[in-house]
């Protein structure tokens, strides 16, 4: 271990401050730093240590400082003498820095926004004016590893940390630029070295412009990064990169991490740009393999493509990259059957044919021709097929009798001349009534039914029980049952005979009556049966609580009814594979769509009783089971119909009907026949917002099917970011800005969404005005027209890196002037002016500033709200007055640093009213990012 001085450092360095009070896991934070053999630990005088890496011709360093506690609630003697010996430091450079705050999520988080800010003043102070102090605060949650605290109680702590963290923002005038690691530190050195490198990566890009004004006008202009500085970053990311995958880390998250923020240091133009591309892409496939996500295996794809597009046609490992791609795309395709990626691999194929010499071509030339066959077999195109029997025959020419190839060239080519026949030979038993194919082999017209099966039966769940037997059956078990069926008998009679024979269609009719299946909706409770509990069983054999009970149950009602299959999301998911998991949740609405009759069981109803009255009606999984069901019969506690009403579906009893509607407050219209989509997202949301789910995250994923979104499932998020990625999901696709009509608590997620459903049990109350049909002398068609081409202008509402871009008409805030007020100590009521609107006011929580420069007035803005226009038209522009005359429920926006926004959130609708026409015509437009 070496000694340096601070005078050694230069311009070109980055300074990393390890700042954080006794007990916060700062000092084994930076042990783990300090760990890395590769990288040389030295010493800054006497008590503070500090990591050094020379990179890049040694022209940049990048040095890690741990610090002593500057602040503390005791002021004894060896805390002030540390604090002197740092404070006597000559730091002679303008170097770029950041702050590391290690953060226990074992503490009490009460007071953490006061500790946090005492600490940082306390550095600032202690830092000679010669040194910039760093605006980039980095708080990085801890945990010991043998630490007893729950998952939730540690998903809400994070959450809570994140909250406090965003106060630090915009502090006492402090140009703080906070934010949250996310992830929690337990002892990883992969996950310490990437909190140091994402807060590198900031200080990176905001460069020398985020610093507090300096104290002397000599700092006012700091010199511009060096090129080689975001390469020092990268090389050191690479570095620790194989370090860490030499050691064997299974942590996949915090190498990809590493590999991501590696790339994300090297500029496009770099002449091995492509190197970090195939790095991320190697580190997330692995995970893809151990974990089978569609989203990763989707990530890899594109990184692999572009890398490939960035070498150079002459570069020698181009190859290898061109057949990794090829190799995901099949993956992808195996699983979708997408035609656009098997295009992409013929493309693929042919390229890496061009690429290989003559001699060698055998293996490219079958793979080529293996792929245009599956594109013959899925699209029919006799071309297809033909140039593969051509391909293959040219494979074979190069393959002489002995060559270790000849086998398979032959084996290949024959499969292709098969392929071409026995697509011939169902189409003309398909086409031709009365025609025998002779190209068609029972085998042949097995295989052509069996492939249509499995076909239909991708659109049914993967495992059903068999309600005349009581087992639970897999794919497998489903399609042997089929094939002992009469149906199945008569298919392969009328394919053979060619006498009236079926089309596909026809198959895949006979297979969704032969699996016509029944679902079960009801509320969970305790015992209730798993996949473990009855596969490789009958379930009528066994004896159980409850929850068997009421399985058997339903299973014998199904059979009564004429359903030969039932589903229960008790026993028919294997809740143990994420994946399957996933799978199921996302497929869940259009499995309930599928089925032939939902029954209900509601377990707190007996015959005298109400449909309002059960729980049933309270549930966040039982929503998208009503809505996506076209039949339902509702059963009382003891499996008898729910008001003797024995009729095949409840939907279509008017009386029944109208019970539902009012226990709900969904419309019978949407009752009866409901679409998934993002239409009238506001009215979805009011439907759930007085629903619950035991598993926080649900009530978010519940709503997955309702909007027709497919979203990962992350179960330990904490139900406010579940949330947060549904509303952000859906503001994404649509624009729609309905959502953000709500008054309550605010998401740590984004200011601009709820932290939870409540918020929209309230529906926002229209306010209107009558239009005046005789239109003004006064007014002016210019004007008009301005506005109107600035409305045209705003694009949809959109979300992106955690941030709200929200197209609105703004009205800056010119008086905030408090009132006495009435609903108590903890509510505050402003009077608010603000540019062309009248006076209002609003009560919240909160404190506002005095400062009213600081607050805008916005009306988010959608673009289908505008009237379409013909050229010259003044009769829309009047139009477009009209509606802009009417009051709307603004959101009040607090300005932040860097150009962005929060919403503050009120306790009430803001009812805001324009005060003429003319300041209508004077509106101003702004885009905000609001975090």
């Amino acid at each position: 271990m070496g000694i340096i001085s601070p005078s050694q450092f230069t311009e070109n360095d980055y300074i990393i401050f390890a700042v954080g009070p006794t007990g916060a896991g700062k000092s084994w934070f930076c042990k783990k730093l300090f760990e890395n053999r590769n990288i040389p630990v030295v010493k800054i005088r006497q008590h503070v240590k500090a990591l050094r890496c020379n990179l890049v011709d040694k022209s940049t360093n990048i040095v890690v400082v741990t610090i002593p506690s500057l602040y503390t609630d005791h002021e004894d003697s060896v805390a002030e003498n540390t604090a002197i010996n740092w404070s006597k430091l000559s730091f002679s450079a303008k170097c770029h820095s950041g702050i590391l705050f290690p953060h226990s999520l074992d503490s009490d988080l009460t007071l953490s926004s006061a500790l946090m800010v005492r600490h940082l003043e306390a550095l600032g102070k202690a830092l000679p004016n010669k040194f910039v102090v760093p605006s980039h605060v980095y708080v990085v949650p801890t945990s010991k590893p043998d630490s007893t605290l729950p998952i939730e109680e540690s998903s809400q702590r994070l959450s809570q940390l994140s909250t406090v963290v965003s106060t630090l923002n915009g502090n006492r005038g402090h140009k703080w630029h906070a934010s949250v690691f996310p992830g929690v530190f337990r002892g990883q050195p992969e996950v310490a070295w990437n909190a140091a490198l994402l807060l590198l990566k900031d200080v990176t890009k905001t460069q020398t412009n985020e610093f507090f004004t300096p104290p002397r006008p000599s700092l006012r202009h700091m010199p511009a990064r060096l090129p080689d500085a975001r390469l020092a970053l990268k090389e050191l990311c690479d570095l620790l990169l194989r370090e860490f995958k030499k050691s064997g880390s299974d942590d996949l998250g915090a190498l990809i991490t590493l590999a991501r923020t590696s790339l994300e240091f090297t500029p496009p133009e770099h002449p091995y740009y492509y190197s970090g591309l195939i790095s991320l892409a190697n580190v997330l496939r692995e995970r893809f393999e151990e974990e089978d996500g569609d989203v990763d295996l989707d990530e890899v794809i594109v990184l692999r493509r572009t890398a490939w597009e960035c070498m150079r046609p002459d570069d020698p490992e181009r190859q290898t990259v061109l057949l990794d791609l090829d190799d995901c795309l099949y993956e992808r395709f195996r699983r979708g059957g997408a035609v656009a990626d098997l295009e992409e691999i013929i493309s693929l194929r042919r390229a890496a044919l061009e690429r290989t010499p003559p001699l060698n071509r055998c293996r490219q030339l079958l793979n080529l021709a293996n792929s245009l066959v599956e594109k013959f077999e899925k699209l029919g195109l006799v071309t297809d097929v033909k140039e593969a029997i051509d391909l293959g025959r040219t494979a074979l020419e190069l393959c002489p009798q002995g060559h270790p190839d000849r086998a398979l060239c032959e084996d290949c080519l024959a499969n292709y001349l098969d392929a071409k026949t026995r697509k011939r030979g169902a189409r003309a038993c398909t086409t031709e009534v009365g025609k025998n194919s002779p190209g068609s082999t029972p085998s042949d017209i097995k295989q052509f039914v069996k492939k249509i099966v499995f076909e239909a039966l991708e659109t049914i769940p993967l495992r059903l029980l068999h309600t005349p037997t009581g087992t639970l059956c897999n794919r497998d078990i489903q399609l042997s049952h089929f094939e002992r069926s009469p149906q199945y008998r008569q298919l392969l009679s009328m394919m053979s005979t060619c006498n009236s024979q079926p089309s596909a269609a026809q198959i895949h009719e006979a297979v969704k009556e032969f699996f016509r299946f029944a679902t079960l909706s009801h509320r969970w409770a305790s015992g209730e049966p798993s996949l473990r509990d009855v596969e490789d069983t009958n379930i009528y054999d066994v004896d159980g609580g409850d929850g068997l009970e009421k399985l058997q149950h339903f299973s014998t009602l199904a059979l009564r009814r004429g359903f030969s299959w039932a589903w229960s999301d008790t026993c028919c998911i294997d809740k143990g594979s994420s994946a399957e998991l996933q799978e199921a949740i996302g497929s869940m609405f259009s499995w309930y769509a599928s089925s032939s009759l939902t029954i209900v069981h509601l377990f707190d109803i007996s015959d005298t009783g109400s449909l309002a009255d059960s729980a049933w009606f309270e549930r966040g999984w039982t929503l998208q089971e009503l809505l996506a069901s076209h039949a339902v019969l509702f059963y009382t506690r003891d499996w008898s119909l729910y008001m003797d009403r024995d009729i095949a579906n409840h939907k279509v009893d008017d009386a029944l009907l109208k019970e539902v509607e009012k226990a709900t407050g969904i419309e019978k219209q949407h009752l009866m026949n409901f679409y998934p989509g993002l239409d009238n997202a506001r009215s979805r949301l009011h439907w759930a917002s007085r629903r619950r789910t035991t598993r926080p995250e649900d009530i978010a994923y519940s709503l997955f099917g309702i909007f027709g979104i497919h979203l990962p499932i992350i179960y330990g998020e904490s139900a406010k970011i579940a949330l947060g990625r549904l509303l952000a999901e859906i503001v994404s696709r649509s624009g729609d800005v309905s959502v953000l009509d709500w008054v309550g608590e605010a998401s740590s997620f984004n200011s601009c969404f709820p932290a939870d459903l409540v918020p929209y049990q309230m529906v926002p109350p229209i306010h209107t005005i009558p239009s005046d049909p005789a239109r003004p002398n006064d007014l002016e068609p210019e004007r008009a027209q301005k506005l109107y081409s600035k409305l045209a202008g705003l694009p949809r509402a959109g979300f992106g890196n955690n941030k709200l871009t929200l197209p609105s008409i703004i009205h800056q805030v010119t008086a905030v002037i408090p009132q006495e007020s009435l609903t108590g100590p903890s509510c505050y009521t402003y009077a608010i002016h603000a540019s062309g609107l009248m006076p209002l006011e609003v009560t919240l929580s909160v404190n506002l500033d005095k400062g009213a420069s600081k607050y805008i007035l916005v009306r988010p803005w959608h673009p289908k709200t505008l009237p379409t226009q013909a050229s010259g038209d003044e009769d829309t522009a009047w139009e477009l007055l009209e509606q802009l005359k009417q009051p709307f429920n603004a959101l009040l926006l607090r300005k932040l640093p860097h150009n962005e926004y929060s919403r503050v959130a009120t306790d009430c609708m803001i009812t805001a009213h324009p005060q003429d026409v003319n300041s209508i015509l004077d509106s101003q437009v702004l885009i905000p990012e609001i975090v």
